[in-house]
């Protein structure tokens, strides 16, 4: 609208400007220079025609000498007189030019008839002499210069006349000029006052806005952070039935294991019991003899019989399947705590590869029904924020195997490099697909297809944020029946607001 206001400001200005310079030039358009120039070409003009008429008189005095009317002088004259005509632009003087031309041209030649009668003196008859110089005396030249100089002098009067109107205007429509300049320099003073006044609280309207914008983007920051917390940890709760299977299974490991050592220890400790008995009869001075030989076959028949049942062979292994059961428990739990931990602006150099196998074992529940492909390519290492791109894999992984069925879906896993600075990861699957009318709006916050209960409508709206605050790209494409296509595209390198 302030556009439209200085265009409009702008065009008033140009239409008055114009006015006023139409004004002046009407008020001063009287050419003067014209005027004297007509004079001065009539007045040759009047000084041809007397010539002429002292030629006829010549001619009556001394007949035979009398010379010839020259029309150079009058073509000369008349031709500056016809210029200043044409600058002055006037109809009606045009129309006596022309009557003004013919009358000389008649006078012309009638003295050039008179002077060549009276240079046949004694040949011709005095009488058409003498007509002749009647007529050519008496020829119009001298009413039409009359006539002319009347119908200038009336032209130059109404132009007089005209530019006095237009100098009247002209003064009338300056002091309205006057007048609209001073309304816009008391309208101009007034804004700048209103300016001056409005600088002053300007700043402390700024300053207050702004800490009330810092404020909002703390909270949304603060916000988002726990809401993608939440999403991991909803993601988390659905996959809780494939933790504690992954959890149980090395935890029988353990269980049995100790349980087959516990068995194995009273034995273990009866040799023992016995062993030292014999190696104190050994010690004695006067042992009995038959004692220590009792005592010395009671303690073979038990690491006799320690040795048919493989007892320590056995007790090795419960102790490495028990380690085992161990260390299995132990990554599934350092898994866990690599996925689930707030550091989420911890950036450093990733191998993507573990964080796929990561998440797949994080999503056991979920998959172990599926077919899960890992065409994994030569890619670098990505700085990224670790934890945040696990949860965009899992919940891309979760998806997949969400859109497949039991015992017939299929889900790749693709890396590889899509140029010189991004890496991609394709998770493909060949699930129900989506809807052309619904793939658009995926990524919108709390969109969701599923059952009420099932599903928040955040996971791809968090992965897109997440994404994209990494200055990469999550692309989708996907056709019903066929199956669908999540690539995540990530740079090499960080954005410069990751990095800080």
């Amino acid at each position: 609208m302030r556009i439209l206001g200085f265009i409009g400001y702008g065009f008033m200005a140009l239409v008055l400007s114009a006015g006023w310079a139409f004004l002046y030039w009407q008020s001063s358009a009287v050419d003067l220079a014209s005027v004297e120039g007509a004079r001065g070409a009539l007045t040759e003009l009047r000084a041809v025609d007397a010539g002429w008429n002292q030629q006829l008189v010549d001619g009556r005095l001394h007949p035979g000498g009398t010379p010839r009317p020259t029309p150079a002088r009058f073509r000369s004259a008349y031709g500056a007189l016809e210029v200043q005509a044409l600058r002055i632009g006037d109809a009606r003087i045009g129309g006596e030019l022309v009557q003004l031309k013919r009358a000389f041209d008649d006078k012309a030649a009638l003295v050039a008839r008179h002077a060549s009668a009276r240079a046949e003196a004694g040949r011709a008859d005095p009488s058409e002499a003498d007509a002749l110089f009647d007529q050519a005396w008496f020829a119009s030249t001298g009413p039409r210069l009359d006539t002319l100089a009347r119908a200038f002098d009336r032209s130059f009067d109404n132009a007089l006349t005209q530019a006095e109107l237009y100098r009247v205007a002209l003064l009338y429509y300056s002091g309205f000029l006057l007048a609209v300049l001073g309304f816009l320099a008391w309208n101009l003073d007034q804004r700048r006052h209103q300016l001056r006044a409005a600088n002053e609280t300007l700043e402390a309207r700024v300053a207050a806005r702004t800490r009330e914008l810092s404020e909002a983007l703390a909270r949304l920051k603060e916000s988002e952070a726990m809401l993608i917390q939440s999403e991991k940890m909803s993601s988390l709760g659905q996959m809780v039935a494939g933790i504690a299977h992954e959890v149980n299974t090395p935890l029988a490991y353990v269980k049995s294991s100790l349980e087959a050592v516990k068995r194995s220890v009273p034995g273990a400790a009866h040799l023992a019991t016995e062993t030292e008995t014999l190696l104190a009869l050994l010690s004695a001075e006067n042992a009995d003899e038959a004692a220590l030989a009792a005592q010395f076959s009671k303690v073979r028949t038990l690491v006799e019989e320690l040795r048919s049942k493989t007892a320590l062979a056995e007790l090795d292994q419960l102790l490495k399947d028990g380690l085992f059961g161990i260390g299995q428990i132990s990554e599934v739990i350092s898994n866990l705590k690599n996925f689930s931990r707030l550091d989420r602006n911890k950036v450093a150099d990733y191998d993507l590869h573990e964080g796929i196998e990561s998440s797949i074992r994080i999503g056991y529940a979920q998959l172990q029904n599926r077919v899960v492909r890992k065409e994994f390519g030569k890619i670098p290492h990505v700085s990224c924020s670790p934890s945040q791109i696990n949860q965009v894999i899992l919940n891309l992984l979760s998806n997949a195997a969400q859109a497949t069925k039991d015992g017939e879906g299929i889900i790749t896993v693709r890396t590889g490099v899509r140029d010189t600075a991004h890496v991609a990861i394709e998770v493909a699957d060949n699930g129900s697909g989506i809807p052309a009318e619904v793939l658009p709006k995926i990524f919108d916050p709390f969109f969701t297809t599923k059952g009420v209960g099932k599903g928040t409508g955040l996971g791809l709206s968090i992965c897109y944020k997440i994404v994209e605050n990494h200055g990469g790209k999550l692309e989708v494409q996907s056709k019903p029946g066929v199956g669908t296509r999540f690539t995540l595209v990530l740079p090499v390198k960080p954005s410069a607001a990751l990095a800080a």
